[in-house]
């Protein structure tokens, strides 16, 4: 696909005014660059730096649903971390500089906050898919300075010919707008790690009923009641009750719950879920050191951050970055609201079968669970596969703070 890569927001915002710049000073000695991101050596930041920069961004989206938060962006490489707020940013915004291990934390003024442009994306994806269609909006997202949204418009639907079209949108979302024609749109990816068993991993295969579809298992998390249950994409399935199978035609469990609007669903296993995650190639054995990995905890993404993505046909994917934040698209009949990933070499990052499979980062040398796989686009041509399937070099994900906070659940670790 044509499209210009997501934004990518730096230090420096788009909106006019003064920072604050809060800066601890601590040790600058690096450690061995770090190769469990997937990435050559020596285009990786050291570990202990993207260790602190990633725990820092942690406990700066902690603030996410705080009044006036706009957004947080990293910059490994300057050991930074840039708070966006809307207004006078809160105490607890400079209390970071007290958990900051050699990070730099900058807070930056914001047009908007978070929640005025996520309920501004809401109202313009249900409008214009209602007007339109599901496909003429392919997504929109905050833009660099939180001021408005860049809408992502597909290049041959009815709307991109429309006269006017910038300030229908504008009307629609009731926010400034910059629209990008790109070529295709989001699609799902549902379409070893085949042949998983109890405790069931993360990022092993769910078949369909005549086993010509796949999808993939998600994170473990512990329900209400102390109850595991697999998360996983709800167009994987049609209803609650439905039977879940694993690539080999092995019984899995049962859909227990749904939720259209992240477009997951969880899964009730008929024997127990793992706190593990399959990393390396999707035909992966016990030998290769990216073979598995435990989950260590959940993480809020971050602009910036890097990201793996773990698919049951495609395999591993890391060295992506977080592209932007806060994204909404149409999943069916419904806006989902996620984040965007890609490589900077515009490689494969997700393929059909992947749904449902497990974003996360390394650190460490354990698992920091961030998102669900939901869907894709920009086509690319795959690599080694479990079974034949198209891929791509964007890859779109439900944050799993939002999937916990809605079954009231904690991540299985």
């Amino acid at each position: 696909m044509g499209r210009k890569s997501t934004v990518q927001r730096t230090i420096v915002m788009g909106v006019a005014a003064a920072a604050l710049a809060i800066t601890v000073q601590a040790s600058t000695a690096t450690a061995p660059a770090l190769s469990a991101e997937g990435q050559p050596a020596q285009a990786q930041p050291a570990q202990a730096v993207q260790s602190a920069v990633d725990h820092t961004a942690h406990a700066a989206t902690a603030l996410a649903g705080t009044p006036g938060y706009a957004g947080v962006a990293v910059d490994y490489d300057a050991a930074r971390v840039t708070v966006s707020w809307k207004g006078a940013a809160p105490a607890a915004v400079e209390d970071l500089a007290a958990t900051a291990d050699g990070v730099t934390v900058d807070v930056e003024r914001a047009a908007l906050s978070g929640a005025d442009l996520h309920a501004a994306s809401t109202r313009l994806l249900d409008g214009q898919r209602a007007a339109h269609g599901p496909d003429a909006v392919v997504a929109a997202y905050p833009d660099d300075g939180y001021a408005g949204l860049v809408v992502e418009v597909a290049r041959d639907s009815s709307a991109a010919g429309s006269a006017g079209l910038d300030r229908a949108l504008a009307e629609a979302a009731g926010v400034p707008v910059r629209v990008e024609l790109v070529d295709d749109g989001v699609m799902s990816t549902s379409a070893s790690r085949r042949n998983d068993g109890s405790p069931w991993h993360a990022g092993g295969a769910i078949a369909s009923k005549d086993g010509t579809d796949y999808c993939t298992t998600g994170f473990s998390i512990v329900a209400p009641g102390g109850h595991e249950r697999i998360v996983t994409a709800a167009h994987c399935n049609e209803a609650v009750g439905d039977v879940v199978r694993d690539g080999a035609g092995q019984r899995i469990g049962t859909v227990s719950s749904r939720e259209t609007r992240l477009d997951a669903e969880l899964i009730k296993p008929d024997g127990t879920a793992a706190s593990r995650v399959y990393g390396g190639p999707w035909n992966a054995s016990h030998g290769d050191q990216r073979y598995r990995f435990k989950v260590a905890g959940v993480q809020q993404p971050a602009v910036g951050q890097n990201i793996c993505a773990s698919g049951a046909v495609t395999g591993e994917h890391c060295g992506a970055k977080v592209r932007a934040v806060d994204v909404a698209w149409s999943c069916g009949k419904e806006t989902c609201h996620g984040f965007r990933a890609s490589r900077e070499d515009g490689g494969v990052v997700v393929g059909g079968g992947d749904s449902g499979g497990p974003m996360y980062a390394i650190i460490d040398g354990e698992a920091y669970a961030r998102g669900m796989i939901d869907g894709g686009s920009n086509r690319r041509s795959c690599g080694s596969t479990s079974v034949s399937t198209q891929c791509f070099s964007y890859v779109y994900g439900i944050p799993m703070v939002d999937i916990l906070s809605n079954w009231d659940a904690r991540i299985n670790r």
